[in-house]
């Protein structure tokens, strides 16, 4: 493949590449890399194209045959440590792949070092997902070095210094307030010239219709491009042109927020603002991607796959099939220990798979110290069905590995049988946790299934170093929804909306509480931090917006909270719900009222039906020992007596009696009874 310009992935004594653009022609095959803009790139090409033509004793191409030969191109932005992104032109990404392919066969750049921009337009989404590549999709860097570093190699230059901070997504070039003041500093001559440049650039808009230079921060109404243009700066005297920079620059730091007044460049709200702007696509917010929901679809880590090649599955060259993390650091980030082990189980029960992508939640929550904690998105396409599956893994807890990592009561490595047998009762514990919070009428997911795949132990054992042992996780449909603490203000400031998510809630409070969902407590203490409105809990709205059906997606912690003998001491937790949203709700008293209600009516709703049918409900886990150290029988049968000997009115008045805005609403009508009349 020609190149036109600095090789690829060239630098400077000092580092910094020489060319962080370029412009591939995979009809040609040919790159250029200089001049330092895509659309100058693109003027370049005609003249070697026509050249080329000549030498050939071709006739010269006409302007609409050079027009059609330079827009037969992609974008490239080359990164150091040899990373390219790829702007997809969105009427033709057959070129976008055409060049992934040239980059990985000529140049042999590795698959996972290119990715995509534009994933804003559904397009490149879907010709993505449909290659099973979801995972190459282009992601903001973050945490504080890396922010740094990405803001570091944005700097780039046009022709003359490299004064501006570039977002590859749109092809802008922001110049920040405090650069454009430190141009004082240069000669007459290069001050002119610079003036000149981003004059010139700041009026013009590339192919993609996005300003080829913008001033960063500032409003538009009162500094721009017309500020600047019309000034012949080179022609003017020295002491002219200057004040009028310094005029210029006055009135850039007017217009400017406050954050960009000045670059103070370790300050973290200045590095906040240049990051999101160099990093941002443009064209509004991002969608919920692929439908998954705005709460879930930033966490989610795409994982390199595979694709379907004639029928046969072909995974990924970074889909490692080893058991241990690959040598390469970068790969790390993108290997996953139990991937390839759930790809295998998907082909095995689906013949008719067109594409799969598998995703790692990431953030997921906290976990109990040495637990394990895994939960993965896949999507599936299966021939003939419109749309994908969607299914949701979640990794046991105390699996096999973790049990043989612990030690027993006299400090002694755990018997291997005994971790068998320890991880088969926790999984009839799970299961049974489950069973248990139907039986209550907890709205669960309705399809669970057990799967298992193997991986290589890395634990504490070394008699066990290099053999597959098995993990078993459940997998579920993907529930889109909102989490409960999600809901926006927006949406609960609507008199209805607020209203029925009230009911919502307070319907679930009421099996919650009985089955005393909660974090396992302290040592020495009865009962943790109940777990109820985390995150767990996701809305299901109805087509008019409204809030329809409430599932719990994940019951952990049911059962934990079995010691205390009344439901009481669940109450101040049970009134957080509505103290959490008094501010943002229009009326929280209604809510407050509704809330109670709901919750009233579902507890006595489950008290009757189990006053009603008692064997039902005694009867379900009769099978099991009951032991006093906390076995399922035993906290089943402690549930049960609480439930029992609940008196719902006293409990929903301790519910009352914690809720801030009743409290405040029957003083406020005591004080005013109690008032003397005039």
């Amino acid at each position: 493949m020609l190149v036109i310009g600095p090789t690829l992935f060239a630098t400077h004594p000092g580092g910094q590449l020489q060319s962080s653009i370029g412009t591939l022609f995979p009809r040609h095959e040919v790159i250029i890399t200089s001049p330092p803009l895509h659309a100058l790139q693109r003027e370049a090409f005609k003249e070697w194209f026509q050249k080329k033509e000549a030498e050939a004793g071709r006739r010269a191409a006409t302007a609409p045959k050079l027009s059609w030969e330079a827009a037969e191109s992609v974008d490239l932005f080359f990164a150091r440590g040899g990373l390219v992104m790829i702007r997809p032109e969105l009427e033709r990404l057959d070129l976008a792949f055409d060049a992934d392919e040239a980059l990985q066969a000529t140049w042999g750049v590795p698959l996972h070092r290119i990715s995509f921009m534009s994933v804003n337009d559904k397009r490149v989404r879907e010709a993505l997902r449909e290659r099973g590549e979801l995972w190459r999709i282009s992601a903001p860097t973050s945490g504080p070095g890396r922010i740094e570093d990405a803001i570091a190699q944005a700097r780039v230059a046009i022709h003359h210094g490299a004064i501006y901070y570039y977002n590859a997504q749109s092809g802008t070039r922001w110049l920040t307030c405090g650069q454009f003041a430190q141009l004082a500093s240069l000669p007459d001559e290069k001050l002119a010239a610079q003036l000149e440049e981003v004059a010139e650039h700041c009026g013009q808009r590339n192919r993609h219709g996005h300003p080829e230079v913008a001033f960063l921060g500032a409003d538009t109404l009162r500094f721009g491009a017309p500020n600047l243009q019309g000034h012949k700066f080179g022609q003017l005297p020295a002491e002219e042109m200057r004040a009028r920079h310094a005029a210029l620059a006055a009135q850039f730091r007017e217009a400017a927020e406050p954050a960009l007044k000045e670059d103070r460049r370790q300050w973290v709200p200045w590095q906040t603002r240049v990051f999101a702007a160099i990093m941002a696509e443009t064209g509004g917010p991002r969608e919920e991607l692929e439908g998954m929901g705005g709460e879930l679809a930033p966490k989610v880590r795409w994982l390199p796959g595979g694709c379907f090649k004639e029928g046969e599955f072909h995974f990924a060259p970074n889909c490692s099939a080893e058991g241990a993390p690959p040598k390469d650091q970068e790969l790390r980030g993108l290997w996953d220990p139990l991937a390839r082990g759930f790809i295998t189980n998907f082909i095995r029960e689906h013949s008719d798979i067109e594409y799969l992508n598998l995703g790692r939640i990431e953030g997921s929550g906290p976990s109990p110290e040495g637990a394990r904690r895994g939960v993965y998105l896949a999507e599936i396409k299966v021939r003939d069905e419109h749309n994908p599956r969607r299914l949701l893994l979640r990794v046991l807890r105390w699996g096999l590995p973790e049990r043989l990592d612990e030690r027993d009561e006299l400090g002694r490595p755990k018997d291997f049988f005994r971790a068998v047998f320890e991880t088969e009762e926790y999984i009839d514990y799970t299961l049974d946790r489950r069973l248990g919070c139907l039986q209550f009428g907890m709205h669960l997911p309705k399809r669970v299934n057990m799967r298992r795949v193997s991986e290589l132990y890395r634990g504490l054992r070394l008699e066990f170093a290099g053999r597959f042992l098995p993990v078993i996780y459940f997998e579920r449909d993907f529930l889109a929804g909102m989490p409960t603490n999600r809901v926006p203000e927006r949406k609960l400031a609507e008199p209805r909306y607020a209203r029925a998510l009230a009911c919502l809630l307070g319907k679930a409070a009421a099996p919650n509480m009985i089955v005393g969902r909660s974090r396992e407590p302290k040592p020495k203490e009865e009962l943790g931090p109940a777990v109820f409105d985390d995150g767990d809990e996701i809305i299901v709205e109805s087509s008019a917006g409204l809030p329809r059906d409430l599932v719990v997606v994940n019951h952990s912690g049911a059962f934990a909270g079995w010691r205390p003998t009344s439901l009481l001491a669940f109450a101040e937790a049970y009134a957080a719900p509505v103290n959490n949203r008094a501010t943002q709700v229009p009326d929280p008293r209604a809510f407050a009222e509704a809330y109670l209600k709901a919750f009233a009516e579902e507890f006595r709703r489950i008290q009757t039906e189990y006053q009603r049918q008692p064997g039902a409900f005694e009867g379900l886990f009769k099978q099991q020992p009951s032991n006093e150290q906390g076995n399922f029988a035993c906290r089943w049968s402690r549930v049960l007596r609480r439930l029992r000997e609940t008196d719902p009115r006293s409990l929903v008045a301790e519910v009352r009696r914690h809720i801030t805005v009743l409290k405040q609403a029957e003083a406020k009508e005591e004080g005013a009874e109690e008032m003397p009349s005039i």
